[in-house]
């Protein structure tokens, strides 16, 4: 996740005094925390990375099998950030996090200066690794996913054969059925009570907006308020979304280039980028690269489904999409570097849990894919429907979850709802929201034309803050959305992201 914020700071005390105030904020939020803890559930002084304060971690077992409660048990991994006013908010904030596959508790620091820190003078934060992910019994593997192997990073998508060893592997340790976002929401909600809160607000991102939505449905009496980021829905069927996501988000991009300094640089971009895409139409094309590790250039062959893969992943967040045309000209230069390092530095495959993303994906998506949503979604596509047939196969080589159809349904809810949508993302564009909003008559969409799947802007900051402290949509002032502007596009790589 790229962070990007100033923030300016005026002290009227010493810093010396400042400490010894935190310091005893902290200790008496810590006190009235522990005074709720339920007897099953320990928690222990810590500290977390990129923030200072001491914080309190545990890990809370759960029976892998909800339902037969026999058997083997899941440590679920606990951080609890505690606020920082002595008389707080009885209801905290837990953050869901994305994916799926990637774990909550690695976005803790974002209560230090970014994100979530505005939250934390009045609610606890509670961040709670999903089963199957982060320190929660992880179900990790390799998928491709590294680029130490380059040739199987730039190579087919999802190979049967990485996904039957990664099956083989961690099923002689886990019962990967059992690690779908309803169970982990019978999980999380059986957390909440052990802490002792009975209601909670929930803040999310990504896939952790479908699981949002799915606890809201399951436990509807322990919600107070609902922030969601970047909105899918239960019904999205992954990966059926991605690729007229991508495609609505490179058509803006080309859009706002014609339009931009970009111009000047690229003025046949879209020209290029179907260029270089026809290069595949006989197969696999040798590119060089240059192996990360020893840093010496080799040819590896190319794979059309890998290329618009991490164009699309890049297309996710305006951080990124800024190097686009870069990337595109130089390819069509026959260049391939700009492209090799941009995919290496935006990995979010990378920091996933792969077995867990298998199973809530092979369970919650791929069932309910026809063959008539696949010809309807990818028609016009840079993506195509290679993306989503490669996803099939794969899950040939997976158990699945038992979910029911009507999963995949809308949630209904009376309960307060911010969901925020950015025009530019790549991933869950303005539509999703949109079409959740129907059955959502406290909740509110904030459609964001500059805006991407991502977290860094002040401005959604200070609109999470408000919306939090009042527990309502109605009164919030979002006219900062309107200043949010696409950065730049980029001319040259930036030296963190060259060889």
């Amino acid at each position: 996740m790229n962070r990007a914020y100033k923030i300016i700071i005026v002290m009227a005390v010493s810093a010396g005094a400042v400490n010894r105030s935190r310091a005893d904020q902290l200790g008496k939020g810590m006190r009235a925390l522990r005074q709720v803890r339920h007897s099953e559930l320990s928690l222990r002084p810590c500290h977390i990375p990129n923030l200072e304060d001491e914080v309190r971690c545990g890990t809370y077992q759960v029976y892998e099998d909800r339902v037969a409660r026999v058997g083997r048990t899941i440590g679920l991994n606990i951080v609890v950030i505690p606020a920082l006013q002595a008389k707080h908010a009885p209801d905290p904030v837990f953050w869901l996090h994305g994916g799926p596959g990637a774990a909550a508790t690695q976005t803790a620091g974002a209560a230090r200066e970014d994100f979530l820190a505005g939250l934390r003078h009045d609610r606890d934060l509670v961040f709670v690794d999903q089963r199957g992910t982060g320190n929660s019994s992880p179900l990790n593997c390799d998928l491709g996913d590294s680029p130490d192997d380059l040739r199987a990073f730039f190579g087919e998508l999802l190979p049967r054969s990485k996904v039957r060893e990664c099956r083989q592997r961690l099923e002689k340790t886990a019962n990967l059925k059992l690690y779908t976002t309803q169970i982990a929401m019978n999980d999380l909600d059986e957390i909440r009570a052990a802490l002792g809160y009975e209601t909670i607000n929930i803040a999310a991102a990504s896939y952790g907006t479908i699981a949002a939505q799915a606890y809201m449905r399951q436990h509807p009496t322990h919600v107070r308020a609902v922030f969601l980021l970047g909105v899918a829905t239960p019904g999205v069927k992954q990966p059926l979304l991605f690729p007229r996501a991508a495609q609505h988000s490179l058509d803006l991009l080309f859009e706002d280039c014609a339009a931009d300094p970009c111009h000047a640089a690229y003025p046949n971009l879209r020209q290029e980028f179907d260029s270089v895409l026809a290069r595949f139409n006989s197969g696999p094309i040798s590119v060089v690269v240059i192996n990360p590790s020893s840093k010496h250039k080799e040819s590896v062959q190319l794979f059309r489904g890998s290329f618009v893969e991490r164009i699309r992943l890049l297309l996710y967040t305006t951080t990124f999409a800024r190097f686009v045309p870069l990337v595109i000209h130089s390819a069509y230069d026959n260049d391939y570097l700009p492209f090799e390092a941009m995919s290496i530095n935006y990995n979010p495959a990378s920091i996933m849990a792969r077995g867990m993303y298998m199973t809530i994906t092979c369970s919650e998506g791929i069932p309910f894919i026809s063959e008539q949503d696949i010809v309807r979604e990818t028609a016009g596509t840079f993506v195509g429907d290679y993306r989503i047939r490669a996803h099939i196969e794969a899950c040939k080589e997976w158990p699945k979850g038992e979910v029911p159809r009507s999963f995949i349904g809308p949630v209904r809810s009376n309960v307060p709802v911010i969901m925020i949508s950015g025009e530019l993302d790549g991933s869950t564009p303005p539509w999703f929201a949109k079409a959740a909003l129907k059955y959502l008559p406290n909740g509110r969409q904030l459609n964001i034309r500059y805006y991407g799947h991502q977290t860094d802007s002040p401005c959604i900051w200070t609109i999470l803050n408000g919306f939090i402290e009042k527990g309502s949509v109605k009164g919030l002032d979002t006219s900062c959305t309107e200043n949010i502007k696409r950065p730049p596009f980029a001319m040259e790589l930036p030296k963190q992201f060259s060889f």
